[in-house]
């Protein structure tokens, strides 16, 4: 039996909107309190406001009981990224990518390299931070050496970064977009393939044509070469450490369930780095539970940026990251809903949402307002999620729209705002500052302007609004 919403003014409706903005501002911010605590006040303050539209707290904890178990199975998977990371670390799966990708080279395309090869370890990594870090600030070095201005550097390993980020499936921001929008990873990522196919051969292109202006034949190899000598001596490189990301990857494709196949490569992983590498097996456990560290190979000399990526991983990173800012999220969205909050605020804009592609721009704004206050991808993500859901859901929009409307305004535009946490983040990596590097992130930049090409075509094709704008009809 289903609960009769109670009629909420517009109001009472915003006052938890305004209130987590204000937490954000002031609390995050300025006096940098934990985003976490901000999100459980911005809870408790949405709980308020359902209790005094007269929605009963038994009811607010039944409708937040219903939307956990429906992104349970999502939970699971963020959990399991956790693992998969600190086991493939711990085989070596990780840097064997890296070893062989960056051998990859040439002195005449270092731009083009740059892109593609920090591509391929964010894609087999799931994180654009980390593929910075390694890949990226190799690449630093040497356009240094040859002289290649460094933004222009900096603006292809960044793309690279974000490309594989964005089509990952143990991409957290990937899987939280699902969530978000209540389908699956990979169909997530099969929406999303158009446009990161485009932007990825309009990047690929332009990073080819610009290196060619700035190509050398006397590349220092130093930072490669230093990378390279340090994976070797840590792994003993060899086919069967591919093993583990061949299970996920076939196994996802084919449709089998990523928890149950993540665990597997997970079990598998650990089997190698027994078996390849002499490793123990209680730092396997430890690996998959706690995150891997390089000591536990030895005491082999390892340089700050390399650890940046190796060191990492487990349930536990998980636990106390995205799945607890998950469950927080959905606890101010379920307060919100249950007491018609969400559907006073969804009527009041649709009307002035005259286009089915103005409610599409209105959800990829929405979340970067989000995102650029908060400095918080998975916070964004799941608020946006929440906001506009049962809006796309209503009026027969695909939640694939959604879903790459909220991923697109998080991953592609994050790392141009100068303020934002991962921009801040990049500099601290490259040594460049993002005004410099922005006119050469070419993946993103073409990214954004093809999301709202292709969704002004697609919705077009969808339908348009009635005379009124205030409902959206599509066929």
């Amino acid at each position: 039996m289903t609960t009769k919403k109670p009629t909420i003014s517009i109001g009472l409706s915003v006052i938890p909107l305004v209130a987590m903005i204000g937490l954000v501002v002031v609390g995050h911010l300025i006096y940098e309190v934990d985003l976490r605590f901000i999100l459980l006040l911005s809870a408790i303050i949405a709980g308020i406001v359902a209790y005094i539209a007269g929605v009963k707290v038994d009811q607010m904890f039944d409708a937040y009981s219903s939307n956990i178990k429906r992104a349970f199975p999502v939970l699971l998977i963020l959990m399991s990224i956790g693992g998969i990371v600190g086991t493939w670390m711990y085989s070596g799966t990780v840097p064997y990518l890296i070893y062989y990708g960056l051998q990859l080279l040439h002195p005449n395309f270092v731009l083009v390299s740059a892109f593609v090869v920090t591509a391929m370890v964010s894609t087999f990594t799931g994180t654009s931070w980390g593929s910075a870090a390694t890949s990226g600030v190799a690449f630093i070095g040497i356009g240094a050496s040859m002289g290649i201005p460094l933004p222009m550097v900096a603006g292809a390993a960044l793309s690279g970064a974000v490309f594989g980020d964005k089509v990952s499936p143990i991409s957290d921001t990937t899987n939280l977009c699902s969530l978000a929008s209540g389908i699956s990873v990979y169909e997530h990522i099969k929406g999303m393939l158009p446009n990161v196919i485009m932007a990825g051969i309009i990047s690929a292109i332009g990073f080819t044509i610009l290196g060619m202006f700035y190509s050398g034949t006397n590349v220092a190899g130093n930072e490669v070469q230093e990378i390279l000598t340090q994976l070797d001596g840590l792994y003993n490189f060899n086919l069967l450490m591919l093993l583990p990301a061949v299970v996920v990857f076939v196994g996802g494709y084919k449709g089998f369930h990523p928890v149950v196949l993540m665990t597997i490569s997970s079990v598998l992983a650990i089997l190698v780095g027994l078996f390849c590498h002499g490793l123990h097996p209680a730092d396997g456990a430890q690996a998959l539970f706690s995150g891997f560290n390089v000591s536990m190979i030895g005491d082999f000399p390892v340089s700050e940026n390399l650890q940046i990526l190796l060191n990492r991983g487990g349930y536990e990173s998980m636990l106390t990251g995205a799945v607890l800012y998950a469950i927080l999220a959905i606890a101010f969205g379920s307060f919100m809903e249950v007491c018609g909050a969400l559907d006073r605020l969804m009527k009041g804009m649709l009307t002035f949402v005259k286009k089915t592609f103005h409610l599409v721009v209105s959800a990829f704004f929405a979340g970067g307002i989000l995102n650029a206050v908060s400095g918080n991808a998975a916070f964004s993500i799941l608020t946006t999620g929440q906001l506009f859901r049962q809006t796309f859901e209503k009026h027969g929009i695909s939640p694939k729209v959604l879903s790459r409307s909220m991923e697109n305004s998080m991953t592609l535009l994050e790392s141009l705002l100068p303020w934002h946490v991962t921009a801040l983040y990049m500099y601290s990596v490259f040594d460049v500052a993002t005004v410099d590097y922005l006119p050469f992130a070419f993946f993103n930049i073409s990214g954004i302007v093809l999301f709202f090409i292709l969704a002004y075509i697609e919705t077009r094709k969808s339908g348009t609004a009635n005379e009124t704008g205030n409902e959206l009809k599509v066929e």
